[in-house]
Parts: structure tokens; C-alpha cells; sequence
């Protein structure tokens, strides 16, 4: 799981280190209207994106400062075995 998280995160960053213009960045920030459907909300990219931000303590302005960045979200174990002696 940790390497999923570090991978969104990594992504993340990368979307919101580029212009405002950008395609990628404006559908992410993208506010879409119109009727909701019954029943619980699904979960968006966006909603684990912001659960794993809080879980890490980082912010928005943390992704201007890349070295920071990457040092608070690289959290998983870089063995391929994990935590497993070899």
C-alpha cells in the first residue's frame, strides 16, 4: 500500500508542479455540476489523494519545494522483499 501511495502522490505532484493552463491540471481542478445519483458517493482520485496529504502532514504548498516533497512522501520500504530479511 505504501508504494500505491507514494506513486499517487509522486503523480500528484507532478500534475500540480505545471502551468495553470495546462490540460491535465485544469481537468483535476475541475468542478463538475449537475445531478447526483442516489446512495453513498463513490470515491474519488482526488478524495485518496487528500486522505494520504493528511496521513503524510503535507500541504499544497509543500509541492513547490520538490526535494521536501519527496523526502515527506517516499515512505515505502525500496527492498523488493519489504521488511523480510533476504
Amino acid at each position: 500500500m505504501d508504494k500505491v501511495r507514494e506513486a499517487t502522490l509522486r503523480w500528484f505532484e507532478h500534475v500540480q508542479r505545471r502551468e495553470e493552463e495546462d490540460r491535465g491540471r485544469r481537468i483535476l481542478e475541475a468542478d463538475v455540476h449537475g445531478q447526483q445519483s442516489r446512495g453513498r458517493r463513490r470515491k474519488r482520485w482526488i478524495d485518496v489523494v487528500k486522505y494520504n496529504m493528511e496521513d503524510l502532514r503535507v500541504d499544497l504548498m509543500d509541492v513547490k519545494n520538490r526535494a521536501e516533497w519527496r523526502r515527506r512522501t517516499r515512505v515505502a520500504d525500496p527492498s523488493p522483499n519489504g521488511s523480510k530479511p533476504a
